[in-house]
């Protein structure tokens, strides 16, 4: 079991990205997130992409100087993690609606044109998808051929089956970002031909 760390030196892990400050924050912090969004209908994996998501916003706001050490990590965490699975089923809701019109609209009356944008998403994601380090495309192309992530942190070399999830989502948040910032996805968001989740 892992020794109790002060929030000052839990502030000061998260912002070095040090393993131990991070294996902290699963083992002790994640159950009671867990816990929490398990309350509002979300599973094991909601939770942990919730997590995931208030760890990297906690490490981007201190390293923008926006947080610093007086604030305390736990309900910190555990708030934005609420907000932020409350937000993605209010989302998911849209979502299906917005998909569910598009493919009325466009999958029986314009077959060729479904084609060809599947065919531009897949070109998109495949030249982003080469420019990730090596290590971001092995643990992406694990996941993608439905390995567990006990798995790929054995074959990876990974501390703990957590560190596996983290790396995986963070690697997945690069090559978002990359293809968000490619001017072939601003026209054909524009267009209304390519989504966010297909990503």
């Amino acid at each position: 079991m892992l020794e109790d760390i002060s929030n000052t030196a839990l502030f000061k892990g998260i912002l070095g990205q040090e393993p131990n400050a991070l294996e902290y924050l699963y083992s002790s912090f994640f159950p009671k997130v867990a816990a929490t969004i398990g309350s509002l209908g979300g599973d094991r994996d909601d939770a942990n992409d919730a997590f995931q998501e208030a760890v990297i916003l906690f490490y981007r706001k201190a390293k923008a100087n926006e947080l610093d050490e007086s604030v305390a990590v736990l309900p910190y965490l555990m708030s934005v993690s609420r907000i932020i699975f409350l937000k993605r089923i209010r989302d998911a809701k849209i979502d299906k609606g917005i998909d569910r019109d598009y493919v009325a609209l466009h999958t029986d009356s314009a077959p060729v044109e479904s084609e060809y944008i599947a065919s531009k998403q897949k070109e998109l994601f495949y030249l982003h998808f080469k420019k990730l380090s090596s290590v971001c495309q092995k643990v992406l192309l694990a996941f993608f051929e439905g390995l567990s992530f006990g798995q790929i942190a054995e074959s990876m070399g990974f501390a703990s089956e957590e560190y596996a999830r983290r790396k995986k989502y963070l690697c997945k948040e690069r090559l978002v970002e990359r293809i968000k910032k490619d001017p072939l996805y601003k026209k054909l968001s524009e267009e209304g031909e390519l989504y966010e989740g297909e990503y």
